[in-house]
């Protein structure tokens, strides 16, 4: 079983919460947390790997605008996990 935690949310925020759990979207409020920190950890853990590789840019040939596109748009595709693991990280 996971550790708890206390979290204290503006009345605001909860209600927002509370309207998308009785719309349907989440079986309760615990769960919309659960997925607000999930998708947020690999938001980060993606935008850390992209500055990764621009750290890497100019160590190779470069490519042109229309592959640099192409290759924005492949990465944007991955999932932090695959990104990492594509980049070797």
């Amino acid at each position: 079983m996971g550790e708890m935690i206390h979290l204290r949310l503006e009345k605001r925020m909860k209600d927002r919460i509370s309207e998308t759990v009785e719309n349907g979207m989440f079986t309760n409020m615990t769960e919309f947390i659960r997925d607000a920190i999930r998708k947020s950890i690999e938001e980060y853990e993606k935008r850390r790997a992209i500055r990764g590789l621009e750290l890497l840019r100019g160590k190779g040939r470069l490519l042109s605008k229309e592959e640099q596109k192409n290759a924005k748009a492949e990465l944007k595709k991955l999932s932090a996990s695959e990104l990492f693991r594509k980049i070797g990280l």
